[in-house]
């Protein structure tokens, strides 16, 4: 009588490696597509956009720009020029005209909805000496603007809608004329995390829906204001905290 081969056992055998590789092939690409849903969501992997004003010429105005006073094009008055003191090369906004209308400048090679951006800034001279980031641009009367004054010696943090500003939050501010001070705003979802010289001066929060924008420098009336070393970063996800203040309470945090 021929002998029976043991089939089972090697039909068990067979499913289990086919069953294993299965397993081994599902790990690769659940990690694969858990390593792309980090990257995709890591602001670390942004890609910065500084402007460089060392190749610019001077005298003429920034590349890159648009100039508005409220919604008229403002032409002539913002040049790039090199600061005596420290031979920096900047951007600088003058005017000897009173108009109460502010003026800014956006720069059109990035939009986004969130973003740091940071700016160093120069008051030069002008009844109201004042300077300002402003973020999330739709158009040039409707922005985000983080404002500094050297006459009110504060930090604010406006919404404009349609020319209007309003005040979300503020804060008392070392700021001084003909000296360069750096500003920086992280425009993080519905908060806004400003800081003064490196270091964390306000965070204050909107309960609007967040927009994609541009980006850009701000002054106002007559003031002479100097800009440079100009950083724009796009952050690629809101952080967990956007819906859990609001303007309407006043909630904000200062030092």
């Amino acid at each position: 009588m021929p002998a029976i081969k043991p089939i089972l056992p090697c039909l068990l055998r067979t499913e289990w490696r086919s069953s294993a590789e299965a397993f081994r092939r599902s790990a690769a690409i659940a990690l694969m597509l858990a390593v792309c849903a980090v990257a995709a969501t890591d602001p670390a992997g942004a890609q910065s956009q500084t402007i460089d004003l060392s190749r610019q010429p001077l005298g003429v105005p920034p590349q890159d720009f648009e100039f508005w006073r409220s919604d008229e094009a403002d032409l002539g008055h913002w040049t790039v020029i090199r600061d005596a003191t420290d031979s920096s090369v900047a951007i600088q906004r003058s005017d000897g005209s009173r108009d109460l209308r502010s003026s800014l400048a956006v720069c059109k090679t990035l939009s986004a909805v969130n973003a740091k951006v940071g700016v160093r800034f120069k008051l030069i001279d002008g009844s109201m000496p004042s300077a300002g980031i402003a973020v999330r641009v739709s158009s040039p009367k409707d922005y985000y603007l983080v404002r500094v004054s050297a006459f009110e010696l504060r930090l604010s943090l406006l919404h404009v809608v349609n020319g209007m500003p309003e005040e979300i939050a503020g804060a008392d501010a070392d700021i001084t004329q003909n000296h360069w001070q750096s500003l920086e705003v992280v425009a993080n979802g519905n908060s806004f995390k400003i800081s003064l010289d490196d270091r964390w001066a306000l965070t204050a929060f909107d309960y609007g829906k967040p927009v994609s924008g541009h980006f850009g420098i701000w002054t106002e009336r007559d003031d002479v204001t100097r800009f440079d070393q100009i950083e724009i970063t796009p952050l690629t996800h809101a952080n967990g905290d956007e819906n859990l203040r609001s303007r309407a309470g006043g909630q904000s945090t200062t030092e």
